[in-house]
């Protein structure tokens, strides 16, 4: 039995590639003439799970026709494409996957993600990457993480409302004992009373427990949350604890990170499936992504025909680069595709798509993320409008523009 939770564990920990804001801004900024994006479903069980690189070696001839078309002879394409056909080979990257596969391909190199968020399949071929459907990460089915803590356990996870993927960590002790196993009897007790050159901290610890107990406690947690600080230091995601209730406040009075959610998930996580503990955190989450999710349709409602919102693409496409737009809703799996120059702000859409054209709907949506605007993609029967796309701006548009 415990070999079988250990494969578990190392299995889910094999799935997850983080994708945090920070690296969806690099993606959006890493431009060549032959940029790739493959998205695709994926399996973590079952017989579908042989048919996966079935489905990926369809999608790589896909986009292989496609740069043809671009003009690339076919040694340059099959070396762009080269990283992707070897995973067709690779048993254990198939063995270890989330619910979603990204892959993003420049001539030098390729940027794979296990995703807890299930694609369509989809090539798109350009001078940048198509990073839409990534965007419910960050807003309607947003990403959360979870800190699953224990004195003889600690699990960390990235998780959606239906996905759960455990985050490998490094640095970062995985028990009470292995924290302080190290540590030096005469620098904790310096650390303990405030010795030294006073410049170390006292901690007050709220467990019940005595004074050593709760020092030690403490030390722990502080060297949890020190481990944390890599993953986290450039998120915006909600983190939530899942621990006995004495260990909350410890863990709230050694956190720096703003999102740490007052409600934890409460009760000893040890021996909770990932899928438990995933379904008791996304109850604390859910009520702030509806808020927002709600005001935001609220919001639009209230301001469409006033110049303050739009449900036209060749308004707000502009808008969107300008850093006007401080909402978009979307359709998820809607296309629209053409041409757009930033500079003058000639939108031009085409029923088909034409060499060199883009996803004016990703276009729009990439540039209101990177510009602190938020991004909902919804189904088309969820839109607050007929339209693909529609906005609520910060201001509203000057006349002539």
């Amino acid at each position: 039995m415990t070999a079988s939770v250990g494969f578990r564990q190392k299995q889910a920990k094999e799935s997850m590639q983080l994708l945090s804001q920070s690296e969806f801004k690099q993606l959006s900024q890493s431009a060549s003439d032959c940029s790739v994006s493959i998205y695709m479903p994926t399996h973590v069980a079952g017989p579908e799970v042989q048919q996966d690189p079935i489905r990926l070696k369809n999608l790589l001839s896909e986009a292989n026709d496609k740069l043809l078309q671009l003009g690339l002879d076919q040694q340059r394409v099959e070396q762009v494409l080269k990283p992707g056909f070897a995973l067709l080979e690779n048993d254990r990257f198939w063995r270890y996957q989330s619910q979603g596969l990204a892959l993003f391909f420049t001539p030098d190199r390729l940027r794979v993600y296990r995703l807890p968020l299930e694609f369509e399949s989809l090539v798109v071929v350009g001078d940048r990457f198509h990073l839409k459907p990534l965007l419910p990460l960050f807003f309607g089915d947003r990403y959360f993480y979870l800190l699953a803590l224990s004195q003889n356990q600690v699990r960390f996870f990235q998780a959606t409302r239906y996905r759960i993927s455990e985050i490998s960590l490094s640095d970062t002790p995985t028990s009470l004992a292995e924290a302080l196993k190290y540590d030096d009897p005469e620098e904790q007790l310096q650390y303990h009373s405030g010795g030294g050159q006073g410049s170390a901290p006292t901690y007050h610890g709220q467990g019940g427990g005595s004074d050593d107990e709760n020092f030690n406690l403490l030390r722990f947690l502080a060297k949890v949350e020190k481990g944390l600080h890599a993953y986290l230091k450039d998120e915006h995601a909600p983190l939530v604890i899942a621990s006995v209730d004495y260990l909350q406040p410890l863990y709230h009075q050694v956190n720096s990170y703003p999102h740490l959610l007052a409600e934890g998930v409460s009760g000893n996580p040890d021996q909770a499936q990932p899928d438990d503990l995933r379904a008791a955190a996304w109850e604390q989450v859910a009520p702030l992504v509806e808020q927002a999710h709600q005001a935001a349709l609220s919001t639009y409602n209230n301001v469409k025909g006033t110049g303050k919102a739009s449900d036209r693409l060749s308004q707000l496409l502009p808008a969107a680069f300008r850093g006007q737009v401080d909402v978009l809703f979307t359709q998820a799996n809607a296309h629209c595709w053409g041409q757009f120059d930033p500079d003058s702000g000639q939108v031009d859409h085409h029923a088909q798509p034409q060499p060199d054209d883009q996803d004016l709907l990703d276009l729009a949506a990439v540039q209101t993320f990177l510009q602190g605007g938020d991004v909902y993609l919804l189904a088309a029967e969820a839109m607050p409008t007929q339209a693909p796309a529609a906005a609520v701006y910060r201001y509203g548009i000057p006349a002539g523009v």
